[in-house]
């Protein structure tokens, strides 16, 4: 998934998860998958997706490490992952921080 192009709810697939059937597709990076409080980042002028791509303080270090944007070579560096809406939700909840609290970054 090309971070530079998110899609928009509009053309955003729908996609069938076991535990939560048939969503909008929504993609994460690896490390949000199954992490807890990792800082939760999203493209903040994507404001046309409910569920816009979203990254962990790490892979963030990553973009600002190449400009503060996303683009081949940055994108080589981390692993983004296909989710359901149900589980982005989730992953969302467990990762986002409050702005007085420190993300865990490994």
């Amino acid at each position: 998934m090309d971070l530079r192009e998110s899609r928009t709810p509009e053309i955003a697939r729908i996609i069938h998860c076991e535990r939560h059937g048939d969503m909008q597709e929504a993609f994460v990076c690896e490390h949000l998958l199954h992490g807890s409080r990792l800082g939760f980042f999203t493209d903040a002028e994507d404001t046309s997706n409910l569920r816009p791509d979203a990254w962990c303080s790490k892979c963030e270090l990553v973009k600002l490490e190449h400009g503060g944007v996303w683009n081949e070579e940055s994108e080589a560096l981390i692993t983004i992952k296909h989710v359901c809406g149900g589980c982005y939700d989730e992953i969302k909840a467990r990762n986002i921080v409050a702005r007085d609290d420190k993300p865990t970054v490994h």
